[in-house]
């Protein structure tokens, strides 16, 4: 009969009164004895002139506690007011509800005056280029077919700059022939920079560090054009007019302009509106080098709407709307709405929540019930929703709690046995240590995927000159594998004493297993006979991965397939006629790689395999590394490629060096 099991009860010990925790505080704790010192030195500065140094400190010391005990103050009542699910619910509401929504509206404010900004640095930006195309435009016209006489092409000059003139007064120009000031007025300079290299020109010049001028250069054979314009009002006047954008001039308004360059601002003091800045490149008249620099401007939102808005709506005798004063209102009656809509939302939302809290109530009166380990008596199902069938299914958990346990139970007695089975396991694989030849050296890894794994590999001691090396993979993984991996090792030791050729060896393998293996099953192994005395390296291979083989004398690594079908896949005569035995003379320096298809398959996360290739380069770059460091440089790569995926299969490898 099974034990019913049952829950811890809750501690019967009553907690301390305020007072003993008061004084467990103040007598036995680092802060609540700091606390004490402090009090005492602002109690003695009342009565005795204290220095400074110590009466500083303890002030320190009592807001810092006085700031702590508020906290303190205030959490009390806090935490009594949201005990119940109810008031955690409506104020979790009231979060979700509000917040939101002001941040919302934070955003869209933000993004809606970042857009009129940008749009508004567009329009400046545009402007600009529209007045350099324009300067342009004057240019050519005024170098157009000029009298092939100096003074005569300055008088023309003048006279086709004429109509220019009177819409710009403070235009300045100069006429260059081979280099030489024809005619010039204004500040105009009178020669271009030794840098020039271009054909025409139009944009904002820094002229020094204290002078921005809107110049246009244009070039036709040996004369030459410079018109300027300074960067003044008049100049922007046109865009004013147009968007009511006002640019802000480092003469007229340097703090403003500086202010500016830092990004948009809003005046509401003295409700003049945004401040912004657009970055046009300004072209360094002495060196040639293109700078951006803010240009800094002052606009206000609704009226660059007004400004750039389609037209006007409305008859004669009504009053006419712009259509950005209609966009306006519409979106504040859109807004009223909203507000009404999300007030009801609102309403509905707190009348939900306090129907849910009816059936959290019973909920919690039946968990405490579960937790003094009452498994018998049910949770109440008073409602046919998700919180009816939250309390239907505490009632099967309560029913199935037992059941729970005890396979729990039985889970930890499968994983102690399975711990056991892997350290048996284990210990039928051979020491590396325990096994040496004169002239090889040998290093071997076995990594299972799970506590017991289907991967083998072992060192067979024929003779004093002569080891047998052999790795296998019995295919699945788990115990059926390891038995199977058991069953092999037993085989093959019998067999080793009898058979001198791999080749002969597997064959008879083959014949004993086929008989007993399930017809699911299967194993690829390879084996091999190291010869010390003869140089020799004698091996077949029964459908595993091939041998990896790194030459001293080439430095290459070469592939070794011999054909072979795995053990167990056929009873003898396809298996005897397939398999092919081989031998490789050994050199000093020579390396052998036998591994499984655990490392050579290993993915990434991005479900790439590692490959044989990676394998062969990390053994081609490994001609003066000892048997061991090999074998963790390759495991290193290996997990290296993996990253954080979980190793899917076995992981096996033996590596041999022919050493001197």
């Amino acid at each position: 009969m099974v034990r019913p099991f049952a829950l811890l009860p809750p501690a019967s010990t009553p907690p301390p009164g305020l007072r003993a925790r008061v004084e467990t505080f103040l007598l036995r704790s680092l802060a609540g004895r700091v606390l004490l010192m402090a009090l005492a030195v602002k109690l003695l500065s009342t009565v005795l002139p204290l220095s400074a140094f110590l009466t500083a400190p303890a002030t320190g010391v009592l807001w810092l506690f006085g700031f702590w005990g508020a906290f303190r103050l205030v959490r009390t009542p806090v935490r009594m007011l949201l005990w119940r699910i109810r008031s955690k619910l409506i104020v979790s509401y009231l979060f979700i509800a509000f917040v939101p929504v002001l941040l919302l509206t934070l955003l869209f404010a933000l993004a809606g005056i970042l857009g009129v900004s940008l749009l508004a640095a567009h329009l400046v930006n545009e402007d600009l280029a529209e007045r350099g195309r324009s300067l342009l435009t004057t240019s050519e016209v005024a170098l157009t077919d000029l009298p092939p006489g100096d003074e005569a092409a300055a008088a023309a000059f003048k006279v086709r700059l004429g109509p220019a003139r009177k819409t710009q007064p403070a235009l300045a120009a100069t006429l260059l022939r081979r280099g030489r000031p024809v005619t010039s007025w204004g500040r105009a300079p009178t020669a271009l920079p030794a840098w020039w290299k271009e054909r025409e020109f139009a944009g904002l010049v820094r002229e020094d560090e204290d002078r921005d001028v809107f110049r246009a250069v244009c070039v036709h054979g040996e004369t030459t054009s410079i018109l300027e314009v300074p960067l003044d009002q008049a100049l922007f006047a046109p865009l004013q007019e147009r968007s009511g954008i006002h640019v802000l001039l480092e003469s007229e308004s340097p703090v403003e302009a500086r202010a500016a360059r830092v990004g948009f601002r809003a005046d509401i003091s003295e409700g003049r509106g945004f401040n912004a800045a657009a970055l046009p490149e300004r072209l360094d008249w002495t060196t040639g080098q293109r700078q951006t620099r803010p240009l800094a401007f002052r606009f206000q939102p609704l009226d660059l709407l007004r400004h750039i808005s389609p037209g006007i709506v409305g008859d004669e005798d009504e009053k006419r709307q712009n259509l950005s004063e209609i966009l306006v209102l519409a979106l504040g009656v859109v807004g009223a709405v909203f507000l009404v809509m999300y007030g009801v939302a609102l309403l509905l939302g707190l009348l939900l929540a306090r129907s849910i809290t009816r059936s959290v109530h019973e909920l919690s009166r039946g968990t405490e019930r579960l937790r003094r380990g009452d498994f018998k008596t049910p949770i109440p199902v008073t409602s046919r929703d998700q919180l009816g069938e939250l309390a239907d299914s505490f009632n099967h958990m309560a029913r199935g709690i037992e059941g729970l346990l005890l396979q729990q139970v039985e889970k930890d007695r499968l994983e102690e046995e399975l711990r056991i089975a892997r350290q048996i396991q284990m210990s039928l694989l051979p020491a590396e240590k325990a096994l040496a030849l004169p002239g090889l050296r040998i290093a071997a890894l076995c990594l299972p995927a799970a506590e017991v794994g289907g991967d083998y590999y072992d060192l067979l001691p024929l003779s004093p000159t002569r080891l047998g090396v052999l790795i296998a993979d019995v295919s699945g993984k788990g115990t059926s594998a390891a038995l199977y991996m058991a069953e092999l090792k037993g085989l093959v030791l019998s067999l080793s004493r009898i058979y001198e050729s791999p080749g002969q060896l597997l064959s008879e393998a083959n014949r004993i297993l086929a008989a007993n293996m399930d017809a699911r099953s299967f194993i690829t192994m390879t084996y091999a006979v190291v010869d010390v005395e003869k140089q020799t390296l004698r091996y077949a291979r029964a459908g595993h991965n091939p041998l990896l083989h790194l030459q001293a004398e080439t430095g290459k690594t070469r592939i070794l397939t011999p054909p072979g079908l795995g053990l167990g896949m056929d009873k003898g005569d396809r298996f005897d006629a397939i398999l092919e035995e081989d031998e490789v003379a050994l050199r000093v320096g020579d390396v052998f790689l036998f591994f499984t298809d655990g490392l050579s398959e290993a993915m990434n996360p991005e479900a790439e395999l590692f490959g044989e290739g990676r394998l062969q380069r990390i053994l081609a770059d490994s001609e003066a590394l000892t048997t061991e460091e090999i074998r963790e440089k390759i495991l290193g790569e290996v997990r290296a490629f993996a990253g954080g995926t979980a190793q899917a299969d076995d992981m096996t490898m033996v590596i041999l060096k022919v050493a001197a």
